[in-house]
Parts: structure tokens; sequence; C-alpha cells
């Protein structure tokens, strides 16, 4: 939990998903370092078990100096062999305390950080390609995380991994139109832009690491799984992605998105405060600017309803519509959420049941109506429910289970399901009716120790199998339970990735969604690592006219 630093102490043992250390931590000798020889240049990995890893790999220049708030510039090929066992900077962040959960403090930041890292069971072959997305708000995050060391999903799936760093907070959202770039045309979206920089570094590279190019799932988790949403259906970013999987990604629309009108009058505050135009922005060091704009966020968030303008935007030009009024391309889908979202800002402790701070509840029947009617019309603006009938649903609903009906508890129940279940099951059924393959999971496995639910983030140290970090193994638990079900789900993102079906040795196929929404792949809880629910939350959902 917060103060916990990442070790990467356990041992490489025989066990599957026994969760090996960071690559970094053990160098190989000369002899057994790997040499990929991409396009970009040769580079130098290490080697660990039955999987290769290569860190801190550049896909695009440094967006320093000038090239600070301009759209990726290309690399012109290195020469010699370059040095790739240590990962590259984090972009500057500020980690709040919720988010400690599933991000340490990187052990470096820097404003040059555009650098992927790559794990795979071998150099030679084709095989499936997983790029992940992180998420942490467009804030926080890094492609070397503890949850997301691609090691063991490479080795369990037998597939390539790749993570990506990318411009985060004030150097990466912030949009105006006098920075517009003159080659793209772009004024916003820096973060997006070089997500997909790096797709393009992949679509040219892979094959180099014994990964096919024309087999790539793009995968990522809130922030990262909201990216996913905004890159595939845009035209000029075909064929980089031929699978999503998107995991607890919130289908922004207005007014949570803002347009560049809303977006341009936080860039002009940001610069007043720095005594500077919007332009000369660039020439700000690049902590200074970070700090100034957490700061103008805190006061922006209070004005404006915590809506703050730095993150993706439909800019019609990186993205071409918000992703909640676009449709995903035809290609498979595998999305879902957690059982208890709401618990990872409102509720959420530490294995040992101390609270971690976290966002204000409401504290009577007033400000819940009045915090539910605000969620309401921010995200689901064609629900014609009343705030009173939306309460009311979900306190007779959650006595009929047996469940808490606290204040907090009902509030957490409706912010889950406006925030990220409905929309999961809307683009599901969508895409499902459209005739694509679609899969609709929910991740009920709860929290370890004292700690209580299933809240946001929680599914991620098992998609990549490193639940028995030491970061993590106190927090998801380490038994067979936990085992089981970071090999169904690593066998099952890895099987998408492959064939665009998820499979496990447990249970085989996954259902499909139908095109009203029937059929939930639950994961993990009391009924193991897989089963199937018609709908999760019938009584509630039915206020929503769903």
């Amino acid at each position: 939990m917060p103060g916990l630093h990442r070790r990467n102490l356990c041992k490489f043992g025989a066990a599957v998903l026994a969760s090996p250390p960071l690559l970094a931590s053990f160098p190989a000798t000369a002899q057994e370092a790997p040499i990929a020889r991409p396009p970009a240049g040769a580079l130098r990995g290490a080697a660990q078990g039955r999987v290769l890893a290569f860190k801190g790999i550049p896909y695009a220049a440094p967006p320093v100096g000038p090239l600070r708030y301009r759209s990726p510039q290309g690399l012109s090929p290195w020469t010699g062999e370059r040095d790739a066992t240590r990962a590259g900077a984090a972009s500057i962040q500020t980690i709040p305390p919720w988010a400690t959960w599933l991000y340490d403090k990187p052990a470096s930041m820097g404003e040059d950080c555009l650098t992927l890292n790559i794990w795979t069971p071998a150099l030679e072959g084709r095989r499936p390609v997983m790029v992940w997305i992180h998420g942490g708000a467009w804030r926080t995050g890094e492609g070397v995380a503890a949850g997301n060391d691609g090691t063991a999903l490479a080795r369990l799936g037998d597939v390539v991994v790749v993570t990506v760093n990318y411009r985060l907070g004030a150097l990466g959202f912030l949009a105006h139109p006098t920075l517009k770039d003159p080659v793209t045309g772009a004024a916003a979206n820096w973060g997006v832009q070089d997500q997909v920089a790096a797709l393009r570094w992949v679509r040219a590279n892979i094959e180099a690491f014994g990964g096919d190019p024309d087999n790539v799932t793009l995968f990522g988790q809130s922030a990262g799984g909201t990216s996913v949403a905004n890159i595939a259906p845009n035209p000029a970013n075909h064929g980089l992605v031929h699978k999503m999987i998107i995991q607890s990604g919130a289908f922004l629309g207005p007014p949570d998105l803002p347009d560049l009108a809303g977006a341009a009058a936080y860039a002009e505050a940001l610069a007043a405060k720095l005594e500077t135009t919007v332009p000369g922005l660039r020439g700000v060091p690049a902590e200074r600017l970070h700090t100034t704009e957490l700061a103008l966020a805190r006061e922006w968030g209070a004005r404006n309803g915590g809506r703050v303008p730095v993150l993706p935007i439909a800019d019609g030009v990186v993205i071409p519509a918000a992703p909640r009024g676009a449709g995903l391309p035809a290609m498979p889908l595998l999305i879902g959420t957690t059982r208890d979202e709401a618990a990872f800002w409102y509720d959420l402790l530490d294995p040992d049941g101390r609270r971690i701070p976290g966002l204000p509840s409401p504290t009577d029947e007033a400000s819940l109506l009045r915090m539910a009617g605000a969620l309401k019309d921010g995200s689901r603006p064609r629900s014609t429910a009343s705030p009173e009938a939306v309460v009311d649903a979900y306190r007779r609903a959650a006595a009929r289970r047996g469940e808490p009906t606290e204040l907090n508890a009902l509030w957490m129940a409706i912010y889950t399901d406006l925030r990220f279940r409905l929309d999961a099951l809307e683009a599901a059924r969508r895409h499902a009716a459209s005739g694509q393959p679609a899969f609709l999971y929910e991740f009920a496995h709860p929290l370890a120790g004292k700690a209580r639910g299933v809240p946001h983030c929680a599914e991620v140290p098992f998609v990549f199998g490193t639940h028995t970090d030491p970061y993590f193994a106190a927090k998801s638990g380490t038994g067979p339970a936990e085992a089981a079900l970071a090999r169904a789900m690593m066998q099952g993102w890895s099987s998408f990735a492959r064939a665009g079906v998820p499979s496990s040795e447990e249970g085989g196929a996954w259902q499909p969604v139908s095109s009203s929404g029937e059929g939930v792949n639950l994961l993990g809880g009391e009924g193991g690592p897989r089963r199937i629910e018609r709908v999760v939350r019938a009584e509630e959902l039915e206020v929503w006219g769903s």
C-alpha cells in the first residue's frame, strides 16, 4: 500500500503463474544477452527464463523544447547496439493516494518519456502482439509498473507484450488553437498521438521480436481502455489494431469530454498563472509547468464540478468523435468492468483495513440526490429518470439482495453503473448487434486481507499474472484460487489476441454477449475462475431503460 516500494524479490520458480522479478534486477551476461535487429536499430535486451525483455526503446523524438505540444516526431535509425535492459523515464506525474494501489512512484520521471517495452518468448516466429496502454486518468502510470510487467503474460500466452509510456497531464493533454501542429493540424491530444506513434513503431518493427504486425491487440485499463476506444475507430489508424480489449474504460461524452474551446480557456488560465502566453508554455520548465497546473486543476475543479479539461478531447483530427457517440470498428471486442469500480475512489482500504484517502462521499440524502442528479446528467443525458427514482430503485434492489443501503453504498453503486458498467454493456451489445464478435466480462474477485469489494484496477495484476509481486501480494491474494484465476485470465486474454475468442483450460471458450446484452462472463469470486450470468444488476438497469 502507500509507502510500500516495489522490490521485485520473487524468485523465478517453476510454477507457471509465479510472478517473476523485473528483468533489470537480474542482468544477463554478455553471452546470454539477446540482440534484436529491427529497422529502428539493433537492441541488446535481457534474458530471463523463457522470456526476453527489451526496455526503454524510443519510438519518437524526445518531446522537449520546441517539440513540446507538437505531434510526435520520427527518429532516425541508430547505429550500433543500443542498450535496452533498463526502462525509460515515466512522464512527469504526481500520484494521488488511491492510485498508489496500482502505481508505485516511478524510478525516474522526465519530459523525455516516449519509450516502450517489449517482452517476447523468442525473436523468431510470428506471435500475436498485445500493446498495453496504461491507465491513470491521463495523469499517472508507466509501462514498467509492477502490475503490468509483461513477463508472465508473454510466457504463458506465447504472445509478444508491449507497454507504452506517453505524455501525461499538462504535458500530454493541454489543448489550444495556437498550439496547432503545422504538419498534422492537431492542437490537442498529444498523449493520444504518442500512443498512435507507438503503434506505428510496432507495425514497422515488431517482426524482429517474434511478433506478427498483422495481429495486434490494443488493450488498456481505465484511461487506457478509453484510449483504445479513442484510437481504434479513427480511419487514419486503420491497420494498426486488429482486436480491442477495453478494461474499465469510460466512454466519455459531453460535458465530461471538453471541446477545444473549453480546453483552450483552461490553457489560457494556466498561461496567465505562469505569466506567459499559451505558446510561451513551451519554454516553462517542465516541473514548474506540472506543479502549477496541478494547483490550477484543484481550483478549476472546485468551480466546475470536478471537471478539468486535461484529458482527450474530440478534436476532429486525432479523435474524430467522442467515444460514446462513435461506433467501434469491425474487429473482435473484449470489454468489461470490476464489480465495485467506485470503491477505488470512495471506499478503498489497505489489507490491514486502513482507509486510503479518497473523494468526498454524500453526507445526507439531499447530497446523495444532488450528486446522483449531476452524475446522471453528465453521464447519460438521454435518461429521463429523476434522481429520486434512481436512488429509490438502487435502495430497493440492494435491500432485496441483502446488501448495504447506506448513503455511500448507494452512491458507489450508482457511480459504478453510470461511469463504467452501462457503457461497457452498451458498447458490447451494440458491437454484437453489428455482427462483430463481442465478449463482456465482470471481474468479481474481492480484495484480500481486511480490504473489501472489487474496486477499479483490481483485475490488472491477474491479467498480467503479477498478483504475487510484493507490491500486490497482500492486496490481491496469493492462494490457489488467485493462481487459478490469474492463469484463466492470462489464457483468456492471450487466446483472444490469437484468434478473437477468449478461452481457457477450465471452461473452454467464453460465451459471447448477445445483441440484447445478455451473457456476462463473471471472473473470480465464489464461483471460481469463470462462470456465466445472464444479466448483472438487472433491477438497477431497469431504471436506466437498459
